[in-house]
């Protein structure tokens, strides 16, 4: 009841109903086909190291995918090696960057990073407070066996800061996510 109260008052003369429920509703949906990527930082080897996706992806296309978490046994055994191993094919069709998301800190990223090889073929971001996660809708309540929120796994296929496609893990425990996005490749290429 208080709440639909609030939402039939007015603040300054607007209508809380018009300019709240759509923004809200906007937050708690998948990010889409077409549109720009949030304004949220991620970071890169140190908490002192901000970097925004729409500023990185600005004049270049790429891939970014999420994994639940960094040494997870599947992301790290087949995952995140599938793109360091393809990084190759990825640039000869025409992709600058890839990047892989994780609700970690930044340390950690980074030393998941070293373990398997992912320097200067994926670029490692860190999602500590599991913003741009929750941006997108893409979080995973993992309290419960990995102790907080993670994201689900995802790929986004990014040109110029807007999402040209989105792959996302049909139950969040497999690693379909993978065939997605070389199937997504694929059928791009053919085009």
């Amino acid at each position: 009841m208080a709440a639909s109260i609030m939402l039939g008052r007015k603040f300054c003369g607007i209508s809380m109903v018009s300019t709240l429920i759509p923004r809200i509703l906007a937050w708690k949906r998948n990010i889409r086909v077409g549109e720009r990527l949030p304004p949220v930082s991620l970071y890169v080897d140190l908490p002192s190291n901000p970097i925004n996706l729409q500023e990185l992806f600005k004049g270049k296309k790429g891939v970014v995918f999420s994994v639940i978490g960094a040494f997870v046994p599947g992301c790290s055994q087949a995952h995140l090696p599938e793109y360091i191993n393809h990084v190759d094919k990825f640039r000869e069709e025409g992709y600058d960057l890839l990047g892989c998301i994780a609700v970690n800190d930044p340390f950690v990223m980074s030393a998941w990073g070293k373990s398997v090889g992912a320097d200067g073929k994926v670029l490692m971001l860190a999602d500590p407070k599991a913003e741009f996660t929750r941006a997108l809708d893409m979080e995973l309540d993992c309290k419960n066996l990995l102790g907080g929120v993670r994201s689900k796994r995802y790929s986004l296929v990014i040109e110029d800061g807007i999402v040209q496609g989105v792959n996302t893990e049909p139950d969040h425990t497999g690693l379909a996510c993978l065939l997605c996005i070389r199937n997504y490749v694929r059928t791009r290429v053919a085009q």
